[in-house]
């Protein structure tokens, strides 16, 4: 018999989702067929499989010792394994962290890092940080088929900062709620080309091209008149500026602006500038490539600075908190502008 005590990081998951991890070669039939026959309880009782764990339930598996280590075998190959080390070493002198505790990890990413895979061969954030937790000995390679720690937040590549990511279960639920809540709220600093000044909340309406991957937002007046099939292509997107200082590039007026991501979609801060005819300085897919060459900037200079967080217990010490990380591309701020 094999007895497990859920503990704080474990809880709040699927009970069949726990099962699936800690024996990951298993089939969902196999754990299923073994939960009807009271091979495996819940607290000495019959179970779903659907039930949420808590602190403290205890799960027994009437296994003996052979079977169990037949279903408990790491199923973790070693090129992945192998991976998760090369992202670390890789990035462990680049990747900031800001915040850690014994659920939640908070990194400010240099642009030009993948959040998460795009491609088989690509190393991004998620890999670097089951490396680092590896390398601090809090994981083993045994225990990432109970549960990966991974992001929650995602940044463009070439997007810097704030990434937000759980180190167990339960601070993956936590925080995955709140972000697909909008209870977590995040700004960004940017330089947009021309004048802008005070503060405003842009509305507008968001599409994407998923085979070019380009967005467009469009105004209200113009969402109006589309007809009803074409509407329910676009989702509504709010984004707030704060206007923080003006500068002069040669003879082009810069703005620094501030800015409130109120909802979520794919690059909204970069086309909703666009949109309103102040483009992200260096972006050079919605924004004036020319300029953007003359300058010599071959990305978008976007960061996502600061995460105000709410009130709520659960989130231990990060209740009610605001965490700030350093500009990234300050150096390159200070070398192009020069202030009026």
């Amino acid at each position: 018999m094999k007895e497990f005590v859920i503990k704080k990081k474990d809880s709040g998951q699927r009970i069949d989702k726990y099962l699936a991890r800690i024996l990951p070669s298993a089939t969902k039939s196999f754990i299923y067929k073994m939960i009807r026959k009271k091979n495996i309880v819940l607290n000495d009782k019959r179970f779903n499989g659907n039930e949420l764990l808590n602190e403290g339930d205890n799960i027994k598996l009437w296994f003996s010792d052979e079977t169990y280590e037949r279903f408990a075998s790491s199923s973790t190959p070693s090129s992945v394994k192998e991976e998760f080390l090369n992202a670390y070493e890789r990035y462990k002198a680049s990747i900031e962290i800001i915040y850690e505790d014994d659920d939640f990890l908070i990194i400010n990413k240099p642009s030009g890092i993948l959040s998460q895979k795009s491609d088989q061969s690509d190393l991004s954030v998620n890999e670097w940080i089951v490396g680092y937790l590896l390398s601090k000995k809090e994981l083993t390679f045994e225990s990432l088929s109970a549960c990966r720690p991974s992001i929650v937040n995602r940044l463009d590549r070439n997007t810097s900062g704030i990434i937000l990511a759980g180190k167990t279960v339960y601070g993956l639920n936590i925080l995955s709620e709140m972000v697909r809540n909008r209870l977590i709220k995040k700004f960004y600093l940017t330089y947009v080309i021309g004048y802008l000044d005070g503060e405003y909340t842009l509305n507008g309406y968001h599409i994407k091209d998923e085979k070019k991957n380009t967005s467009v937002i469009i105004d209200c007046d113009a969402y109006e008149h589309l007809n009803d099939s074409q509407k329910s292509e676009y989702s509504l997107v709010k984004t707030a500026y704060k206007v923080i200082d003006h500068y002069k590039l040669s003879d082009t007026d810069i703005t620094s602006v501030e800015l409130d991501l109120i909802t979520g979609k794919s690059h909204q801060i970069r086309v909703h500038m666009s949109s309103i005819g102040h483009p992200l300085l260096g972006d050079n897919k919605y924004g004036d490539s020319a300029l953007n060459k003359e300058l010599g900037l071959k990305h978008q200079l976007l960061h996502a600075y600061k995460i105000v967080f709410p009130d709520d217990e659960r989130l231990n010490s990060l209740s009610k908190r605001t965490i700030t990380c350093q500009h990234g591309n300050q150096e390159v701020f200070e070398a192009l502008f020069s202030k009026n």
